[in-house]
């Protein structure tokens, strides 16, 4: 970086003895940034959950029981599902060291009067630092002196709209760590460094972890402390009963132990976490990459996307759009001079003209803007114009452009004629585009110029219209967010009408009650915010702290909000918000704080996202649905059985066969079922909603009540009647593993008959699964060894066909129950209730 001579004489500079009795009082410049997650806490947050403290229980009450083998089998379940989750987990949540990565390794300073580069961290207040065109502001400070100096605050605003600094400007006079300096140069005093600074205070409201539970783990909570309860009083329902009876302590106990282990649903857990597992690698695929694992779910029950504009809606990059010449032959020639050779290619409206120009010319573009610029007068805030005088084959050719108000002024034509243009540039303003004027004058060798500073007698050349563009399929993707019963609502720190212009281009409604603007904002308090919140598509003028209470508000009223961003400014409400997204050319600060990343910079990718987790969501029920319809059954069997004062109809080691070896594989496959039609047509689903809503729950009773009957009534003919408990066990056994194979055919699709179901072809790994548990079935049965472990024998074809039969009649009965069920509800959609 290079500065002019005469700098260091005139800034005196800190000693090295100030420098070190600064740093003792306020240390290095540098953020301290969260570390990534421990990959130990992530290995034991997998264990959280209601649900395998209550599967660890009956581990625990196996071992004291003396029961190693099944103590062991339950233990490698809660240990294969930690495994999963935390593989998933742990790839998935890269450490990105956020704040850290904004932050330059050197910079130019004076010190002792001498310029010098030195490590950013070793920044202390009242340094002076020298800033050109591209560094980043390496602390918090004020101008001492600048030349044409503007700095891009998109960082900390959202918007990337370049900021014009100068000492003496109100408003104007400060510069803040982690932004970027687009044009000129500037000399800066440090007021602030380290967690001091701004972007150290944003810093600091990240510290403190929100710990807000997510709606599936909410959910599953519900779930396990029903469970929970039932169990329990099943348990000692069973244990009074049996010895009200008169049976033994002990062999009670015993009794009690194995219905709890019938109850428990140990597949379930891994079912569950290969589900999110798999989840997140679809949407991966997507280009989508979720951090964290239960966030998956969580995408299918947002019914509003609070979206940032600039880089989200937008393409956060000016481009010419429009462009409108003098009806003559020379007009559009003019006009590519113009833009050619009165550019430094600085800031992003310089920047857009050169890309329009290169994209129109080619080559030709930078043979034409290398002609001799023999003076010029740069662009501020205050002229809001560039001139340049360049020399041209006529002789000189002077070139303008800027403020299209200010470059009109200076040309000469008929009054007439300015009101039309005028009026044009006013039409331009209001389609939200940034209006250019160009212009130029000529002299020949013939005709003495005019001093470039004197601003008269240039020719008007036309209108350039700068817009920021719109994201490829984001109104198509709008569109069906909102088709899905998701309200979309974008916030933004831009003006009201560049905000509605680009709310209609995407497809937002923008009624005038619809539009919040950050003063009138500022005004509401909280409860009168959390009413308007709901009803408004659009903020304007909105400031960083606003973002995030508009996140809370609507949070209040119950919605599942997430919330896209892409700056440090977005990462509270990120972090606030149900669902933090954010594009992949977002900072580190914003990535560090989000649940998802758009890989692909795409809105598309989150409605993709929120349809897998609807799918999600409704192959957990499913999965929920059929695995407690299994342990429901072998509970109420064995419950039955102790009523009758009958043996046990199952043992330990073949229930655990059964939830385990056959029904496990095939609870995991069934979460692979693709989506249902019309799944993105359906209303978000409430937050509450229950993962075992009514008819579901009826379904799980239904089956295990008929299930109980049929077992029961096979075991008590076997046992009683042809006086073979060991053919008796065998066929109950046959009964459960068949059903648990057949039935789950129905369960493909909840509220639609079987035959409308998507063809099974598209679960192929349901068929596999089906295959491998037929292939174990039957090597149960013809194995020696596995028979005599799971103490069952072989069973003859009339034998195998009374099971099959019994089946048959159980998978009809599930479909009478559907039918039932639509019949009764009018309509075949999922019921949304209280979690149970």
């Amino acid at each position: 970086m290079q500065s002019s001579p005469d700098l260091q004489p005139k800034y005196q500079g800190l000693s090295q003895p100030e420098v070190m009795v600064r740093r003792t009082q306020f240390g290095y410049n540098e953020l301290s940034v969260r570390q990534g997650p421990n990959a130990i806490l992530i290995f034991l947050s997998q264990f959280k959950s209601p649900l395998v403290y209550l599967i660890l229980v009956a581990a625990l009450i196996s071992l004291l029981l003396g029961e190693i083998a099944d103590f062991v089998i339950i233990l490698a379940v809660v240990m294969t599902n930690a495994v999963l989750g935390f593989t998933q987990e742990y790839n998935a949540q890269r450490t990105y060291l956020a704040l850290q990565g904004l932050m330059q390794h050197q910079t130019s300073v004076i010190r002792a009067t001498v310029k010098q580069d030195i490590p950013v961290r070793e920044l202390v207040p009242d340094d002076v630092v020298l800033l050109s065109i591209g560094d980043l502001v390496p602390c918090d400070g004020i101008l001492l002196e600048a030349q044409k100096l503007s700095i891009n605050e998109a960082i900390l605003t959202g918007e990337s709209e370049v900021i014009d600094k100068a000492p003496d400007r109100e408003g104007a006079t400060h510069v803040f760590m982690g932004t970027t300096v687009a044009m000129g140069r500037g000399v800066m005093k440090v007021l602030a460094t380290g967690m001091q600074t701004e972007l150290g205070k944003i810093a600091v409201s990240l510290q403190d972890p929100i710990h807000t539970e997510t709606p599936l783990q909410q959910r599953l909570r519900g779930l396990s402390q029903t469970l929970t309860k039932l169990v329990l009083a099943l348990t000692l329902m069973v244990f009074v009963t049996g010895l009200w009876l008169g049976k033994p302590l002990f062999e009670m106990l015993r009794m009690s132990i194995v219905l709890a282990i019938a109850a428990v649903p140990e597949g379930l857990l891994i079912a569950v976490t290969v589900i999110l597992v798999l989840g997140m690698r679809k949407i991966l695929k997507s280009k989508g990459l979720v951090k964290k694992l239960v966030a998956v779910e969580t995408l299918g029950a947002v019914n509003v996307i609070c979206t940032d504009k600039t880089g989200t809606l937008t393409e956060g990059r000016m481009r010419v759009s429009r462009l409108q010449t003098q009806e003559t032959q020379w007009g559009p020639k003019r006009a590519i001079e113009v833009m050619a050779r009165c550019n430094n290619e600085e800031g992003p409206v310089e920047l857009a003209l050169t890309e329009y120009l290169r994209g129109k010319l080619g080559h030709e573009a930078e043979i034409l803007a290398a002609a001799p610029r023999l003076s010029e007068e740069l662009f501020s805030s205050e002229s809001k114009f560039m001139s340049v005088r360049v020399q041209t084959e006529p002789g000189l050719t002077d070139y303008l452009k800027g403020a299209p108000e200010i470059v009109l002024a200076m040309c000469a034509m008929a009054e007439t004629e300015r009101q039309v243009i005028l009026q044009q540039i006013d039409a331009w303003a209001a389609d939200g585009l940034r209006v250019i004027g160009l212009a130029y004058r000529d002299f020949t060798h013939t005709l003495a110029p005019i001093p470039l500073e004197q601003h008269s007698a240039y020719t008007w050349v036309g209108l350039v219209g700068i817009d920021d563009p719109i994201r490829k399929g984001v109104p198509e993707a709008i569109a069906q967010a909102q088709q899905a019963g998701i309200q979309v609502k974008m916030i933004t720190g831009d003006y009201r009408r560049t905000a509605e212009r680009v709310a209609r281009a995407v497809g937002l409604n923008v009624a005038v009650d619809q539009i919040l603007d950050g003063q009138e904002l500022s005004s509401l308090s909280d409860a009168q915010l959390q009413q308007r919140v709901v009803y408004c598509n659009v903020f304007s003028r909105i400031r960083p702290h606003d973002k995030l209470r508009i996140v809370t508000a609507l949070q209040a009223q119950g919605q599942v909000t997430a919330m896209i961003g892409d700056g440090v400014n977005d990462a509270p409400a990120l972090r606030r918000a149900d669902i933090g997204v954010v594009v992949d050319n977002a900072t580190d600060v914003a990535k560090e704080t989000a649940d998802l990343i758009l890989l692909d910079n795409n809105f598309r990718t989150i409605v993709a996202a929120i349809e897998e987790g609807r799918v999600i969501f409704t192959n957990i029920c499913k999965v929920v649905a059929y695995v407690l319809s299994n342990s429901f059954a072998a509970m109420l069997t064995i419950f039955g059985a102790l009523v009758l004062d009958w043996p046990m109809p199952l043992l330990v080691a073949q229930i655990l066969w059964i939830n385990l070896v056959i029904d496990g594989p095939i609870d995991i496959v069934l979460g692979f079922e693709p989506a249902e039609v019309g799944v993105m047509q359906q209303a978000p689903r409430a937050k509450t909603a229950s993962i075992l809503p009514p008819f579901n729950l009826g379904l799980v009773f239904l089956v295990g009540l008929s299930s109980m009957l049929g077992g029961l009534g096979l075991f008590g003919y076997y046992a009683f009647v042809e006086n073979n408990i060991t053919l008796a066990r065998s066929m109950v056994f046959a009964l459960f593993t068949l059903n648990s194979l057949i039935i789950i055919v129905s369960y493909r699709t909840l509220y639609q008959p079987l035959w409308r179901a998507q063809p099974i072809c598209k679960n192929l790994w349901l068929v596999g699964a089906e295959f491998v548990a037929l292939v174990l079935t039957s090597a149960a049965f013809v194995i020696p060894t596995l028979s005599g472990v799971l103490q069952i024998q072989a069973l003859s074809l009339l034998q195998w066909g009374i099971v099959l039969g019994v089946v048959l009649c159980l998978v009809m009965l599930v479909e009478i129950g559907k039918w039932v069920f639509k019949w009764h509800s009018g309509k075949a959609r999922k019921i949304e209730i209280p979690s149970i």
